[in-house]
C-alpha cells in the first residue's frame, strides 16, 4: 500500500483544505488533442510549483481528472481505465440525480482562497484553446468542519492504510495503479424546509447528533437515515469511500460539493443507488427531501506517474 501511496496525486489522499476551488471543464470540438492537454498538464504542474513558492504553510495541491467521453479524444494511445464510464442518471420518486457535462475536472486545494483563485486563473487561460469551463465552485471549511445545514460532514472516513486500500486502483494495468474513480455533484441545500423540522427531527435524518456529532445507537436510529441509506456494505463488512465535501456559497444560495474517490466506482454508485431509491418499506434517503442534486459527472484522477509524462522539467 505505501507503493501505491506514492503514486497518487496529492490531493486524492488528503484530506480537505480550508479552501479548495472546483474547476469542471467541457471540451472544445475538433480542439482536443495529446500535445494540447500534454501542455495544459505541464502547465498545471509548473503552476502549482510556482504559487507554492508564494507561501509554503497554505500546502497548495492541484488535482486533475477526465471523463470517459474525453479520455479517449485526449489518451488514444493510453489505455481506457477499466471501470471508467459516463455517470449514468438516477431517478426514483421525485428524487433525481442527473448526469451532466464535464470531461475535465480540476480541484485546486489550500489554506488560502486567494491562492486558489490564482491557480484556477491561470488555469483557465492554459484551458482555453482545448475547453471551455463550465463551473467554478469555490469550497470552504465551514466551523468545525460542518455543512450548511450545521451538522459535520466526513467523520466516518478512512485513514491510514485503510484509506489507501479504499481510495486507490490496485487492480488495472501499471500506468493507472495509484490512480483514483471521483463522483463528484453538486447539491443545492433547501435550506427554509430544513430550518423548520425539530433538532430531533434532524437528527434522525442525518443520523448523528447536531451538537456532539455522535452517531446515533441503532434502536434510535431510522433505516431511512442519512448514514445508514449510504453505508454499503458487502457480506456484512462495510466498505469505505472517502469523502472530501465542502459546502459553498451564501446566504442567497448555498449547499455542498460531495466530492467522493473510491478504488472502484461501483462502491459509491452502490451508495447513491440505496440513497436515492425506496426500499420494500419505502424508505430512502430522507436528507434528499431537503437537498437537490444539480450536477454528476465521474472522473477518473489518474496516478502521478501518469501525469509526470508531461512534465517538461
Amino acid at each position: 500500500m505505501t507503493a501505491l501511496c506514492s503514486l497518487a496525486q496529492s490531493g486524492v489522499l488528503s484530506n480537505p483544505t480550508s479552501h479548495v476551488e472546483y474547476l469542471t471543464f467541457c471540451l472544445k470540438p475538433n480542439s482536443a488533442s495529446t500535445e494540447a492537454i500534454a501542455d495544459c498538464i505541464g502547465d498545471i504542474i509548473g503552476i502549482e510549483k510556482s504559487i507554492n513558492q508564494k507561501d509554503l504553510t497554505a500546502g497548495l495541491n492541484i488535482s486533475i481528472g477526465f471523463s470517459a467521453n474525453a479520455w479517449p479524444q485526449l489518451f488514444p494511445e493510453q489505455p481506457t481505465p477499466s471501470e471508467l464510464h459516463t455517470f449514468v442518471e438516477m431517478s426514483n420518486g421525485e428524487r433525481h440525480f442527473p448526469s451532466t457535462p464535464g470531461d475535465i475536472f480540476v480541484m485546486i486545494k489550500s489554506e488560502r482562497i486567494d491562492l486558489n483563485f490564482q491557480a484556477a486563473k491561470y488555469i483557465r487561460n492554459s484551458f482555453n484553446d482545448i475547453a471551455n469551463l463550465i463551473e467554478d465552485i469555490q469550497g470552504y471549511k465551514y466551523l468545525d468542519n460542518r455543512d450548511m445545514i450545521d451538522f459535520v460532514d466526513g467523520t466516518e472516513n478512512p485513514v491510514g492504510n485503510e484509506r489507501t486500500e479504499a481510495v486507490l486502483v490496485a487492480d488495472d494495468v501499471t500506468l493507472h495503479q495509484g490512480g483514483s474513480y471521483l463522483h463528484v455533484q453538486r447539491y443545492v441545500d433547501r435550506q427554509g424546509q430544513w430550518d423548520k423540522q425539530s433538532t430531533e427531527y434532524q437528527e434522525q435524518v442525518v443520523g448523528r447528533t447536531k451538537m456532539d456529532n455522535v452517531e446515533l445507537s441503532d434502536d434510535v436510529k431510522p433505516a431511512w437515515a442519512h448514514n445508514a441509506k449510504s453505508k454499503v456494505e458487502i457480506d456484512g463488512e462495510e466498505i469505505k469511500m472517502l469523502r472530501q465535501n465542502r459546502p459553498y456559497g451564501n446566504a442567497m444560495e448555498h449547499g455542498t460539493m460531495f466530492v467522493g474517490f473510491a478504488a472502484t466506482p461501483s462502491i459509491i454508485e452502490t451508495s447513491l443507488s440505496q440513497m436515492i431509491n425506496a426500499d420494500e418499506h419505502g424508505h430512502y434517503d430522507r436528507l434528499l427531501d431537503f437537498v437537490e442534486a444539480k450536477t454528476g459527472c465521474l472522473f477518473f484522477m489518474p496516478s502521478k506517474a501518469f501525469l509526470d509524462q508531461f512534465d517538461d522539467e
